[in-house]
C-alpha cells in the first residue's frame, strides 16, 4: 500500500524527523528541502533521507561535518553527512563556478547532494555536476540529467565523489509539481521520527487547553 502525499508534506515531516535526529533546525530544513527536491523528480528522496536519519540515530553528527580543508573532503566519523556536506558544497559554489572541482572522500547516500547543487544551480542561473564510479547527475535549477547506472543512485555510500560545474545545457526532465507515492511503511516511518519533535503532555500543558480550570462562560 502506498501513500499520495504532496511535495509540501514530504518537506515538513522530513524537516521534523531530521530535528529528531539531532540536526539543528537550518539543516533539519535543508534535509526537508533535499527530500522535497528529490520527489519532485520522482527520485527516493525521502526513502532515502529517513535511511540517512536512521543511520545517524544515536551519533553526533559533528562527526560526520566534513573538513574542506583536506584533498579529499573527510570527515572524522568515518563519512560524510550528505546534509552537512550538502551546506558546505552550498558556501563554495562560487568555486565550482571558477572551474574547481571539489572532491569528497567516502560519503552517505550522494544523491542526497543533488538536490543542494540543484538549488544552487538555480540561484547562480547554471548547472552544476555531482558524480560518483558508474554514474552522473547534472543539477539544473528547474531540471535534471541522470547517466549511467541508475542502481547508483541508491547506493547506501560511495568512496569517493566529485562536484564541479556542469558543460551541460539542458536538462532531461523537468521538476514536478505533483504529489508523490510513497510506502505505507516508509511514510509511517517518517512520521513516527517527526513526531518526536513534540512535547510529551503535561498535566499543565492538559489544563491550558480549552477553558482549563476556570470557566469564564
Amino acid at each position: 500500500m502506498s501513500y499520495h502525499v504532496t511535495l509540501a508534506e514530504i518537506e515538513s515531516y522530513l524537516r521534523k524527523a531530521a530535528r529528531a535526529s539531532g540536526l539543528e533546525w537550518g539543516l533539519a530544513e535543508e534535509a526537508g528541502k533535499a527530500a522535497r527536491w528529490l520527489a519532485a523528480f520522482d527520485l527516493p528522496g525521502p526513502e532515502t533521507m529517513l535511511a540517512h536519519l536512521q543511520n545517524l540515530a544515536g551519533k553526533d553528527y559533528a562527526a560526520f561535518i566534513p573538513r574542506c580543508d583536506l584533498e579529499p573532503w573527510q570527515a572524522h566519523g568515518g563519512w560524510l553527512c550528505p546534509i552537512v556536506t550538502g551546506a558546505a558544497l552550498a558556501d563554495r559554489s562560487a568555486a565550482m563556478l571558477d572551474g574547481n572541482e571539489l572532491r569528497l572522500g567516502k560519503t552517505a547516500y550522494p544523491i542526497l547532494l543533488a538536490a543542494t547543487l540543484g538549488q544552487a544551480a538555480r540561484f547562480h542561473r547554471c548547472a552544476f555536476t555531482t558524480h560518483w564510479p558508474g554514474l552522473r547527475l547534472d543539477c539544473f535549477g528547474n531540471g535534471l540529467s541522470i547517466e549511467g547506472d541508475r542502481d547508483s543512485l541508491l547506493l547506501a555510500e560511495v568512496d569517493r565523489v566529485s562536484c564541479c560545474k556542469s558543460d551541460a545545457t539542458a536538462p532531461q526532465q523537468l521538476a514536478s509539481t505533483r504529489a508523490y507515492n510513497i510506502d505505507e511503511d516508509v511514510f509511517k516511518g517518517i512520521e513516527a521520527l517527526a513526531f518526536e519533535t513534540y512535547a510529551p503532555a503535561t498535566e499543565e500543558s492538559r489544563a491550558g487547553a480549552g477553558a482549563g480550570l476556570t470557566d469564564n462562560d
